[in-house]
């Protein structure tokens, strides 16, 4: 019988820790239709380093057991963490050292581990995830980097496995995540089962559609402000980077340079960025064909806008609309 510990935290979201269970409930469901013998069914404990209620972020009480740290599982589940600011979560992750070093001895020995969303900075803080490749959520890509220079972050994945160590980004991704993991204890067909009877949709693997390519990047170069709103003003036409420069009363040389000393890209990709969120925004919002939204956002060559967005998103225009159009 697969064990299974779900680490229960203070401030954690309700739904993944309930919701991972559920999942596992249905599969021991199908697993029982399928006539698996007791032995194959999955079972679990909501754990804690205290044994005591775990309070989650929308201020429900979470009953746990005290971790059994003699007690050894075949996978361990951490969840997602209300993210509260950059102060308050690292101090959050400083006070995670037990459950760390717990983490990591589960691990060694012979568990899979796998973490989702903000619970994917618990992980990269045992070291497990040094020199292997892992994912998180997408708006705390920095943050993440920035504290765990040594692990292969990649973006692109919804989830990432290696070493039996499975990362997931965002939130709700867990439902994606623990289809991954009945696949791995109960095979393929009761992943399915699984998945179709809880509508989880599976083909969902990439998070490049979700991210957006205007961060919000301050900064202070009069220079760089005064380029970028001139490239939002004029995105619809035309533009050459000579006639940018010209407006501006610097060379092309300068005002390459300043742009990439502050922004990490060059004008030109700037306004591929500009043009192609005008894009997505009228995709989702409008009936407009794709070759008239190319046109408005400055594309008069509809195959070469197509091509640049399914570049950049990930996807085609049809396909992100499909997606993402509100009804």
């Amino acid at each position: 019988m697969p064990q299974a510990a779900i680490l229960t935290l203070d401030n954690c979201y309700a739904s993944t820790v309930a919701g991972f269970a559920d999942i596992l409930k249905v599969a021991n469901s199908h697993l029982r239709l399928e006539k698996a013998p007791v032995s194959e069914l999955f079972d679990w404990d909501f754990v804690s380093m205290s044994g005591e209620p775990a309070i989650a972020s929308n201020g429900m009480a979470l009953h746990t057991h005290k971790l059994d740290l003699s007690k050894r599982y075949d996978l361990v589940f951490v969840p997602s963490i209300y993210y509260g600011g950059h102060r308050l979560f690292d101090s959050f992750l400083d006070l995670q050292s037990n459950a760390c070093e717990w983490l990591t001895t589960q691990w060694s020995s012979g568990a899979w581990v796998a973490a989702n969303c903000t619970g994917t900075f618990i992980l990269a803080q045992t070291g497990l995830l040094n020199g292997r490749s892992a994912t998180t959520t997408w708006w705390l890509e920095k943050h993440f980097r920035g504290k765990f220079p040594g692990v292969n972050l990649q973006l692109q994945p919804v989830l990432t496995e290696e070493d039996r160590l499975i990362c997931a980004g965002a939130s709700a991704s867990y439902l994606v995540q623990t289809v991954r993991v009945i696949e791995r204890f109960a095979g393929p067909v009761i992943a399915s089962l699984c998945a179709k009877t809880m509508l989880i949709d599976v083909s969902q693997t990439n998070q490049i559609p979700y991210l957006p390519l205007l961060g919000k990047k301050s900064h202070s170069d009069a220079l760089v402000y005064r380029a970028q709103q001139w490239l939002q003003s004029n995105m619809s036409r035309t533009i050459r980077m000579s006639e940018l420069s010209a407006t501006l009363a610097v060379t092309e040389r300068t005002l390459n340079r300043r742009f990439r000393s502050v922004m990490d890209q060059t004008p030109l990709a700037h306004l591929q960025d500009i043009r192609l969120e005008a894009a997505r925004a009228l995709l989702e919002s409008s009936s407009d064909s794709v070759e008239n939204i190319a046109g408005q956002v400055g594309y008069s060559d509809t195959s070469s806008f197509t091509r640049l967005f399914r570049q950049r998103i990930g996807i085609s225009p049809g396909a992100y609309r499909e997606r993402f159009q509100t009804r």
